[in-house]
């Protein structure tokens, strides 16, 4: 089986478990006798071990092989989905999800680094982008049917399916993912660990990327499991409409993974960066503006579009930051990226409380649009230095 369909069905059960619960955060509290602030942060407790699971397993598919990580992580992932749909309390339900979330974290940012090890630059970018067309379905198919599946029957069913995907995977890859042939790989060890990051922020792009990534992963990712309880006190829906407004930002993003090679024809990166901001800035605004279910649908597509134009073209940049330890750039740009998903429904928990949700989405749109012409300043400058 092809390299890019195996990564793409590794990153497509990968997905579907991260944001399948932000739905179902009201359907979640009423079940599990807990309030709906404490259970939205399920969110952090996946991103959080995704974040911090990364300094060790990038260094360790590049010392061990990033094929054989990633069939250790879908194995895991897959223990971890089945605990969650059996879960008996919001305890356990967190620390399964903790464990979901270590497990995740290991998957895309290696699919994405075996696209740098295979593909050349020319073509790097509209190959990462095929995965993501796969990632983003799988976030589609996550929202959507995680609302659609646990508002006829229970969340239960739905971490069931979850779980299945990922046994799917599993075996998929278990057989057909390879290591790269006659691979040099050097010995686990925490100094060569150390010493690879060294590498990695020794390129002046390195912190451009690293924190881009983590103020996009707090402005956009921190809101999505209050959306539930947002149109559930504005009486606009519940938890399968909140699916499908989630879905329009992994509807963006295939828009996005279908127009990027054409706009890239006519457009430099820099440029793309910039209108990236622009085009989410004004989803966010669009967000904040709209009570019904259907214009906040819309919005997200917006927010897709312009999210992925930033951070697809940030990922490339990622790929070439340290050849010779792309799994270690990769586990960096991840770890940024969930500690960002992380710190954001904290942050919008607070923010919500005390200015309102208005006020909350207005500031994140601002946030987007700043990052988007300062990630873009930043590039521009350290090749202008470099070259």
């Amino acid at each position: 089986m092809p390299l890019l369909i195996l990564l793409s069905l590794a990153g497509f059960a990968s997905s579907l478990a991260v944001r399948a619960l932000d739905p179902l955060v009201p359907q979640l509290a009423r079940d599990l006798a807990s309030d709906a602030g404490t259970v939205a942060l399920l969110a952090s407790a996946f991103a959080f071990p995704c974040a911090l699971g990364q300094p060790i397993l990038g260094p360790a598919g590049d010392a061990f092989g990033k094929a054989r990580t990633i069939k250790i992580c879908l194995a895991l992932l897959t223990v971890g989905s089945i605990a969650s749909a059996l879960a008996p309390s919001i305890d356990f339900l967190f620390a399964a999800r903790v464990l979901s979330g270590f497990a995740a974290g290991g998957i895309v940012p290696l699919c994405f680094a075996m696209v740098g090890d295979r593909f050349g630059m020319q073509d790097r970018q509209v190959a990462l982008s095929r995965i993501l067309s796969a990632i983003l379905v799988g976030q589609l198919a996550g929202a959507i049917g995680s609302g659609l599946i646990a508002s006829a029957t229970s969340w239960r069913v739905v971490l069931g399916v979850i779980s299945i995907a990922s046994l799917v995977a599993l075996a998929t890859c278990w057989r057909g993912l390879k290591p790269l042939p006659h691979a040099q790989r050097k010995p686990f060890t925490m100094e060569r660990v150390i010493g690879n990051y060294g590498v990695v922020f020794a390129n002046p792009r390195a912190i451009v990327c690293f924190m881009a990534v983590f103020v996009e992963g707090m402005a956009i990712f921190g809101i999505l499991p209050f959306l539930a309880v947002m149109l559930e006190a504005d009486g606009t829906g519940s938890i399968r409409e909140a699916g499908f407004i989630i879905s329009g930002m992994a509807a963006g993003g295939i828009l996005y993974t279908l127009t990027v090679k054409a706009m890239l024809r006519h457009i430099s990166i820099f440029t793309l960066i910039r209108l990236g901001g622009i085009v989410c800035c004004l989803g966010l605004a669009a967000l904040a503006l709209f009570h019904a279910w259907p214009p906040k649908f819309a919005a997200f597509i917006l927010v897709g579009f312009g999210f992925y134009m930033i951070h697809n073209s940030i990922q490339t940049q990622v790929t070439e930051l340290a050849p010779e330890a792309r799994g270690a750039s990769m586990a960096l740009h991840a770890f940024c990226f969930f500690l960002g998903q992380a710190m954001g429904p904290v942050l919008y928990r607070h923010g919500l409380a005390g200015l309102g949700a208005t006020a909350t989405i207005e500031i994140s749109a601002l946030i987007m649009l700043v990052l988007g012409f300062c990630t873009a300043a930043g590039f521009a400058r350290r090749q202008q230095a470099a070259e």
